[in-house]
């Protein structure tokens, strides 16, 4: 028998499991064939994405860059933009709803803090890359500071050339701290009268060292707040800095008039009362109620003035018994001296609100009840025998018209009466508002110079 080279029979065929095994070889090298190929594939393709991502890295932090100055240049816009309005309303107040374009930076550490941020902005960005843009936003900037440098200076120059001395670093403190007053709580308090059942109530604020043997001239604050709001604290801290000085300061509520409370005969009578009891118990207080002077602002100025006149007059009948006692001086902060003046308010963002106080205040319009107008007038109540009068007004007011206060003044000189107005520029309604502002710093001086000079000084 012939055997093959196998050692096999010749012309036989391979066992089956030796055919399997050729074939499980061969497809294990095919696989690890496969296998390597797909692993070279991908090390080539990570490394060709991480060469273009490499390229593509620049790119991205270059559009980053940009969309970044783009929002801190549309944020240096805005802040800027909305100082530039105020200022441009401050110059151009007569033009409606300007001075409101700039209301979000109208007061002025907002104004400070504003302008300030984006023009810093707008610096950085120029300095980064010097566009147009951001010149221009720059430059404007500029011209806003510039603008509220001059305001500045214009609204001082006009309380320093009627006897202020202002500090522009005691505003400006006040204005980077917030600019709010802070409160004074009275020496004392005492219900001079009622009203409907409730007590009506002062505050007394001593001079220091005073004691029941002192004779401190008596300061009388009537609030503001259109004849419908407001209260005896709103001016505490004024009240105490002039009790600091020397005089006995008190501050009074009244009755407070709404849509169907009308006491537009009824609030000179209770200040009447309050003048009453001021004769009746200054002296407890270490106070001298012959010297006695009356002070208020807004709706206040135009009780203070009314009531001091119709005392000069003796027509003032108090709602309580008790002599009136004469006021020697009066100080008064844009006061509503014509409310018939201030109903026809024609001030699109203001004459409503105007025009609301008023008809509560005397139960409806100038035509509807022209004799109510006229009682509550302070034209009504001029004579001779009128206090000398103090009267500081914004010129760009546009709650209570100033005009009313030039045409007062005009006709208080042509009745003999000793008035002084002061006219500040640029300044709105609560132009005082802030602690340590310019504003705050005028009424408080040239009130006291005021009165001081009328013979009410400590």
């Amino acid at each position: 028998m012939v055997s093959g080279p196998t050692g096999r029979p010749a012309g036989t065929r391979p066992a089956p499991a030796s055919r399997r095994g050729r074939f499980s070889s061969s497809l294990a090298s095919r696989r690890r064939r496969v296998l390597s190929s797909l692993v070279s594939r991908r090390r080539r393709f990570s490394s060709s994405l991480a060469s273009r991502h490499g390229h593509l890295l620049p790119l991205h932090a270059h559009l980053r860059g940009r969309v970044l100055s783009a929002v801190l240049l549309a944020a240096a816009t805005s802040s800027v933009g909305l100082c530039a309005l105020a200022v441009l309303g401050a110059f151009l107040h007569e033009v409606p709803y300007l001075d409101l374009a700039g209301a979000p930076v109208s007061s002025a550490r907002r104004f400070v803090v504003a302008l300030s941020a984006g023009g810093s902005l707008a610096l950085c960005l120029w300095l980064r890359r010097r566009s147009r843009l951001t010149a221009a936003v720059l430059g404007l900037a500029v011209l806003t500071a510039t603008g509220a440098s001059v305001i500045t200076a214009r609204m001082t120059a006009a309380v320093e050339r009627a006897g202020a001395d202002i500090s522009l670093v005691q505003s400006l403190v006040h204005v980077v701290g917030g600019g709010s007053a802070t409160p004074s709580a009275p020496d004392a308090e005492a219900a001079y009268s009622t009203y409907q059942g409730r007590p009506l109530k002062l505050s007394v604020y001593r001079p220091a060292g005073s004691t029941t043997a002192s004779r401190a001239p008596v300061l009388l604050y009537v609030h503001g707040g259109g004849w419908v709001a407001g209260s005896r604290a709103d001016r505490s801290d004024d009240m105490r800095w002039f009790a600091d000085r020397g005089w006995l300061t008190i501050s009074l509520d009244y009755g407070l008039s709404a849509e169907d409370r009308h006491l537009w005969d009824v609030v000179h009578g209770q200040i009447g009362c309050a003048l009453a009891w001021v004769a009746r118990n200054a002296h407890r207080y270490g106070g001298d109620a012959a010297r006695l002077s009356l002070t208020g602002d807004s709706a206040g100025g135009n009780l203070a003035v009314n009531t001091a006149y119709m005392a000069g007059n003796k027509t003032l009948r108090a709602s309580c018994a008790g002599p009136v006692p004469a006021v020697a001086a009066v100080s008064v902060l844009y006061p509503v001296l014509d409310p018939a003046g201030f109903h026809r308010n024609d001030d699109p963002a203001s004459g409503e609100a105007a025009r609301r106080m008023a008809e509560a205040y005397t139960g409806g319009s100038p035509r509807e009840f022209p004799q109510r107008y006229a009682a509550v007038s302070a034209f009504s109540h001029l004579s001779g025998a009128a206090p000398a009068t103090l009267v500081i007004v914004g010129e760009a007011d546009r709650l209570v018209p100033p005009e009313g206060a030039y045409r007062f003044a005009e006709q208080a000189r042509a009745r003999g009466v000793d008035v002084e107005l002061v006219r500040v520029p640029h300044a709105g309604h609560v132009f005082d508002g802030p602690a340590g502002s310019i504003g705050r710093q005028a009424y408080r001086q040239l009130t006291a110079a005021w009165l001081r000079d009328r013979g009410q000084a400590p």
